[in-house]
């Protein structure tokens, strides 16, 4: 009886050591971030350099109609429409996104990478199926959003991003068209006040772009990424922050950078990355006639290597020549007393467990479920930067640096 008690008290252990480890939803999210409001709106942001535009003016944005002009005018009466009779559900989606687009996008975003972060089951043949982007909603559904695919994800919408709100910037100081509840101080201003002219709307540009990115990231998903859309833009209205004019234009201008950056990414040589059986046969083949042990999967059937090509990927801030140059010499051979020194350190580790080891295996063990590594320290950027006070464009800057590094790297 002992020994059964003992044995499911360690299934029960076990069992909770994976819920911990896959759980990185509930601590990455930020219900609590206090409403956006920048020490410096970097109103100069226009003349950042972008990523991927020749320029900030590349798309052009028309000028907005006179705040004195019966359509103006319409617009604001939309907003004092709504602020009339707010809902609890309106106020609530008022409070969340005034936290920050790129704030809210973001973990929007880990989510989806969380969801899908899941291997296929394998066939009865023993062979595993692989996501077919063409035929996402097919099993296995495309993604399957392990570390390197979600790398790439953050980086394209997090550089995407960026280089939508430096466009967005220029405008707005070209144009210096002011928000509407400085126009008419009738309208309720239900997030921070700021000088920033609304024109055209950071938050609608920041919806258009990353929703675009996504949509072609997770293709299964894009009813749930249009009602965050619809949701984020129906919050800056009804804050007073917004006419219907600033929202258009801002979403004009997403879907415009978008489609600049969803062209590279068809071309970047993703698809080609996780490789053919035949390769991932070469590849033991080739390890062990260098006298090598070669690595495969432990699992039964074996699974197949997880994006093996991906070093072929194009980079996005660096030439092929450059990443040649930055990556390392070969690992110690297997036979060797380097690696027997370090397979012996690893057993130590492993022979040895503390308290605070196990705490630092359960915070990093971002697996099967969780938004993976990249994600994670996209977690711990965030709950950094809402403490510094950032605007929405340097919120972008600092994720787009961080992840277009994490993804090259």
């Amino acid at each position: 009886m002992k020994k059964i008690f003992s044995l499911l008290s360690i299934l029960f252990a076990s069992a909770m050591i994976i819920i911990i480890a896959c759980n990185k939803d509930i601590e990455g999210r930020t219900d609590s971030a206090p409403a956006l409001k920048p020490a410096n709106i970097d109103l100069n942001a226009g003349a950042w350099k972008p990523v991927l535009l020749t320029g900030p003016a590349e798309f052009a944005v028309p000028a907005p109609i006179a705040t004195t002009t019966p359509d103006y005018i319409a617009q604001v009466n939309e907003i004092k429409t709504w602020q009339a009779n707010l809902t609890s559900d309106e106020k609530r989606i008022v409070q969340y996104w005034s936290a920050g687009a790129v704030l809210r996008w973001n973990e929007i975003l880990r989510e989806l990478v969380a969801k899908h972060n899941l291997p296929p089951y394998q066939n009865a043949d023993g062979t595993y199926p692989i996501p077919n982007a063409n035929n996402p909603l097919a099993y296995p559904q495309f993604p399957f959003a392990n570390p390197p695919y979600a790398a790439r994800a953050y980086a394209y919408v997090s550089a995407a991003q960026y280089d939508a709100l430096v466009a967005a910037w220029y405008y707005k100081k070209l144009y210096n068209r002011a928000a509407p509840y400085t126009v008419d101080p009738t309208v309720n201003a239900l997030i921070p006040k700021s000088d920033l002219p609304s024109y055209p709307s950071e938050d609608a540009t920041v919806a258009a772009v990353v929703g675009e990115m996504m949509k072609l990231l997770f293709p299964g998903d894009q009813d749930f990424i249009q009602q965050k859309i619809e949701e984020h833009k129906k919050a800056r209205i009804i804050s007073g922050a917004n006419v219907r004019s600033d929202l258009d234009a801002g979403d004009a201008l997403g879907k415009a950078v978008a489609q600049k950056f969803i062209t590279r990414a068809r071309g970047d040589r993703a698809g080609a990355a996780v490789g053919t059986p035949a390769i991932w046969a070469q590849f033991e083949t080739d390890c062990i006639a260098r006298g090598e042990i070669p690595w495969y999967s432990l699992e039964v059937p074996k699974r197949p290597p997880m994006l093996p090509l991906f070093g072929k990927v194009k980079s996005l801030t660096l030439d092929s020549l450059t990443l040649l140059s930055l990556r390392p010499g070969p690992p110690p051979s297997t036979s060797s007393d380097e690696m027997k020194t370090q397979t012996q350190e690893v057993y130590n580790y492993t022979s040895n467990p503390t308290r605070e080891n196990i705490r630092i295996v359960h915070f990093w063990s971002d697996g099967v479920g969780t938004f993976t590594p990249p994600g994670h320290w996209d977690m711990i950027a965030a709950q950094d930067f809402v403490t510094k006070n950032f605007s929405e464009v340097r919120w972008a800057r600092n994720m787009a640096l961080l992840n277009m590094a994490e993804f090259d790297a």
